[in-house]
């Protein structure tokens, strides 16, 4: 785009956004954008009382109806929010890759945009593997606007920052962006959720950059709390969505409070590169270096000592699990089915909950009970010695001590037939 072009663009942009200004406080109005690809984008715009504006982005699984019922509120408590459906806006299917196929020359511009007139600045606030397109898009930004502070920083919930799915007993890495971005971050997660015991990670990777980071645990809540049906939630959950506005409201606000840097960190990494799935493993996936079992010393539910060390010379399947993962849960009758199929004092199977105490696992198991030994490991230690970032996760363990398979995910063992393995 020519100069002239660029000026007579951003400022059409600045009189739309007026418009929603300029509407009463809550009220929804339509913005549309003819953005550098020609693509128009129909924004949802929140009018808000107070001269900051909301940039909300959206994860892999795009936006819905609770997203407009969050932003209304979030208006409300002084935050005009844009709400860009992307997924709609370019007829793109929401999966796990769709975050990485959206023109980032739209993305920036979008965030051009909405800065333009927020007076107080402008907070980008996604979920997900949406939090790479805000940390790409943002640091884009920053680098074509020199000496600007404009983007206060970013609510970035449930963030999913991994460059790929880790490998069995590997760490995870992570995606260039995040120790590239200077921006403050505003982490929130819910306790119970795959990425709560790995906070402190995330957290030590993005101030690796120079990013201010900011956490927030929402004690007792269950991850996706904010969109999910609630049908599907508990009296804590149901709690926690009602009062979504309100909580990003609080990290809104912190991160108001705090210096933003005048330019975007130099970086020899490629900081647009998004996260790459790798082909599934359709069964067990072979180690062929033994790997020698991480220490499993925990309580089992009923307070009584339990080693993996004392079990040498049986063959153990150890099961990492939470109620709060519907796979997990919908593999316990094929656990059950697999210790009767392989009924022999060689073989145990040893399930783990992560990151849940025994109040919480009493009511659950008076509806799924668990007929095979139960490890409580409520602090999460185990899981990390063991490296587990996908819930379930399975390691077969033998006679030496040492992992020879794992399985990530749910294993669906059918009635009477223990070769029958597919993930559900």
């Amino acid at each position: 785009m020519t100069p002239s072009l660029v000026r007579i663009w951003i400022a059409c942009l600045v009189l739309v956004a007026s418009a929603v200004r300029s509407a009463e406080v809550g009220d929804e109005q339509q913005l549309r954008l003819q953005l550098p690809s020609g693509q128009e984008l129909v924004i949802q715009g929140f009018a808000g009382s107070g001269e900051s504006k909301v940039l909300w982005l959206p994860s892999e699984r795009g936006l819905g109806a609770a997203h407009k019922v969050h932003a209304t509120a979030l208006a409300k408590l002084g935050h005009e929010t844009w709400l860009a459906d992307l997924h709609d806006a370019y007829f793109i299917e929401r999966n796990r890759r769709s975050i990485a196929r959206f023109p980032l020359e739209d993305i920036v511009a979008l965030i051009d945009a909405a800065a333009s007139d927020a007076e107080s600045g402008l907070v980008l606030v996604s979920s997900s593997r949406g939090a790479q397109l805000a940390l790409i898009a943002a640091r884009e930004w920053q680098l074509r606007n020199p000496g600007k502070t404009s983007i206060k920083g970013l609510v970035l919930v449930h963030a999913h920052l991994y460059e790929s799915r880790p490998d069995v007993g590997a760490e995870a890495v992570y995606l260039p962006i995040s120790e590239a971005t200077n921006l403050p971050v505003y982490l929130l997660e819910a306790q119970y959720s795959t990425k709560s015991a790995r906070i402190r990670e995330l957290v030590d990777t993005l101030t690796g950059g120079g990013s201010q980071v900011f956490t927030e645990l929402l004690s007792g809540v269950q991850g996706g709390f904010f969109a999910r049906d609630d049908e599907e939630l508990s009296m804590t959950d149901l709690r926690a969505k009602k009062n979504y506005a309100t909580t990003l409201n609080r990290a809104i606000q912190a991160l108001e409070l705090v210096s933003t840097p005048k330019s975007a960190n130099a970086s020899q990494f490629d900081t647009r590169r998004f996260s790459h799935d790798k082909p599934r493993v359709s069964g067990l996936i072979s180690l062929d270096d033994k790997m020698p079992a991480p220490r499993l010393q925990l309580k089992d539910i009923n307070q009584q000592d339990y080693r993996l060390g004392n079990s040498t010379g049986r063959v153990i399947l150890v099961n990492f699990w939470a109620t709060w993962c519907r796979p997990c849960v919908a593999e316990i009758p094929s656990l059950h089915r697999l210790r009767a199929a392989l009924d022999s004092p060689e073989f145990e199977i040893v399930t783990v909950n992560v990151g849940e105490g025994r109040d919480r696992l009493a009511p659950f198991l008076k509806r799924t009970p668990v007929k095979l030994p139960l490890l409580m490991d409520s602090e999460g230690k185990a899981s990390k010695d063991w490296k587990v970032y996908v819930y379930p996760s399975s390691y077969l363990v033998d006679h030496q001590g040492k992992i020879r398979y794992a399985y990530l995910g749910a294993l669906v063992l059918f009635q009477g037939d223990i070769d029958g393995f597919s993930e559900s």
